[in-house]
């Protein structure tokens, strides 16, 4: 699946489902019918992905986990708690007030053209990032650079912990400082070779890429055990496929590896013998916004009800794991979790269907009519959920219509694509609706939930609390300060986080050295 920069309408609601699965080889299949043959022979790794639109990691706004075949960032994200490890440069180290960082770009680390990575790479391409990605801001805090010996230091105007964890992520990559001076911002586009494994032979666009070893390769990443060159020499990345054929492939053993699939194909191939699904959910959080400047969510009695008769648990089972239960904003896998915030949501939030029908009896709502649904004053508690209108997600919002039914709500559904229900929520035209954000990151998080301009919560206090926690040095005194603010967000009852779309990936089982992480894939350990 794509990784891309998830604010307003720059998201597209991509569903892969899957099965629970830690890295490595693990997953599931199932004793069905034979698929998949056997690798013995073969020499060329084939994979279905999104489609790539370029090499040059720093105009890109999307990358697929295939392309990390072509492009390692500059350290590795620790699954364990988001700290940085080695990648392409090692021994980071940051000054006391966190204004200075220094890192080591090892010697013996060569493109696919033959030339060594400098540290004078690392800089260049830094700066050519801050003219042109769509991510600069993450790291518009590098005032200066500059090279001593081997290290490359950095010098920050202030410090942001949203650094850190761009520092991890491929689209702070490497590319030779000779392709940066020399080529147009068109031509690096498809002509760059940013430091990876593999590096693009032949491209034909919106068909697919081919694949080439990089036999210079080299990498200090402690996640993997192959450091060196890959020990698969070819690769073919098929761009776009159809469901129903990319499976059928699959169990053909003409494609290797699928990068996301259906519901339905992950019911299909669990069933498979020689097939292995595994989960690869890159940290999310799927929440709605309820309106409280009208309608019934202006009274926060109905707004209590409707979060406190959510069962989750149930909704997940509903759906065969493809959403998992969530009671945080900042999920239990990004960086920066806290479990406090985690637990007072899930102890004063939510759960509780019969509090729930206590306060709407306190504030007057009663079932005057006998028609199962509460009124007041004669008026029906009555709200419309613009919801997403495909996979599990339909699943999800149907079962949540009928939880909402047994407290006396009557829910409408209206299923709308992500754009319009972004804009709808953002001018105000909207009871409630469904959001989406995808990434590790608490800071990006936080400052991107609020898309109802008015909701209370939404104010300059907010953003000034999300400020002093992504300039705090110290790791646990931010996540601290990240679950407090969570808990201020709550209390106002109108941004309910509810769950995580789970993610997944298929692939025969004669493909060894599937290493995931935490949502992250690396390909490192990939062999027949």
């Amino acid at each position: 699946m794509k990784r891309r920069k998830l604010l307003a309408f720059l998201l597209a609601c991509a569903m892969g489902l899957t099965l629970a699965a830690c890295g490595g080889e693990s997953g599931s299949n199932g004793g069905g019918t034979s698929g998949g043959g056997d690798g013995a022979g073969k020499d060329t790794f084939t994979l279905a992905d999104d489609e790539w639109y370029g090499t040059d990691l720093y105009q890109q706004d999307s990358w697929s986990s295939g392309q990390g075949l072509i492009a390692d960032p500059l350290f590795t994200l620790d699954p364990e708690g988001g700290d940085l490890l080695d990648g392409i440069c090692t021994d980071l180290t940051a000054s006391e007030d966190g204004l200075t960082l220094t890192m080591t770009v090892p010697e013996g680390k060569y493109y696919a053209t033959g030339e060594q990575v400098e540290p004078e790479d690392v800089v260049a391409s830094i700066t050519w990032g801050q003219e042109v990605s769509v991510y600069a801001d993450g790291y518009s805090n590098i005032d200066s650079m500059e090279v001593d010996g081997r290290q490359v230091i950095l010098h920050l105007s202030e410090f942001r912990s949203d650094l850190l964890y761009y520092l991890g992520e491929v689209f702070m990559g490497v590319i030779d400082k000779d392709q940066l001076d020399s080529l147009s911002k068109d031509e690096l586009m498809w002509q760059a070779v940013p430091y990876g494994m593999y590096s693009v032979e032949n491209y034909e666009p919106g068909s697919g890429v081919t694949l080439v070893a990089n036999e210079g390769y080299k990498t200090d990443n402690p996640l993997v055990t192959n450091q060196g060159p890959a020990s698969i020499k070819n690769i073919e990345v098929k761009f776009n496929m159809e469901d129903f054929t990319a499976i059928e492939e699959l169990k053909a053993g003409n494609i290797d590896y699928i990068n996301g699939i259906t519901s339905e194909g992950k019911s299909q191939l669990e069933a498979e013998a020689g097939v292995i699904v595994a989960e690869k959910t890159y940290p999310n959080i799927d929440y709605f916004e309820m309106n409280t400047d009208s309608g019934v969510f202006s009274d926060i009695a109905v707004r209590q009800a409707v979060a406190l008769s959510i069962d989750r648990e149930a909704l997940s089972e509903l759906t065969d794991g493809a959403v998992l239960p969530a009671y945080s904003m900042i999920y239990d896998t990004m960086q920066s979790f806290s479990q406090e915030a985690k637990d007072d949501f899930q102890a004063n939030y939510a759960n509780d269907r019969e509090r729930a029908k206590q306060i709407l009896a306190d504030a007057g709502y009663a079932d005057s009519n006998g028609d199962g649904y509460v009124d007041k004053n004669g008026v029906t508690v009555e709200f419309t959920f613009y919801s997403w209108s495909t996979g599990a997600n339909v699943i999800v919002t149907q079962g949540l219509q009928e939880q909402m039914k047994e407290v006396g709500i009557k829910m409408n559904i209206e299923a709308l694509d992500w754009n319009y229900i972004y804009e709808n929520i953002n001018n105000d035209e909207y009871d409630a609706g469904i959001e989406w954000l995808e990434w590790a990151e608490p800071i990006l998080i936080l400052n991107a939930c609020y898309y109802d301009q008015n909701a209370p919560g939404n104010t300059n206090a907010y953003y000034a609390a999300i400020a002093d926690a992504a300039s705090t040095v110290d790791a646990d005194e931010r996540a601290a300060k990240i679950g407090a603010i969570q808990m201020e967000m709550f209390e106002n009852w109108n941004i309910i986080p509810f769950y995580s779309e789970a993610t997944y990936v298929a692939y025969n089982d004669y493909v060894k050295g599937i290493d995931i992480f935490n949502g992250s894939l690396y390909w490192n350990d990939l062999s027949f």
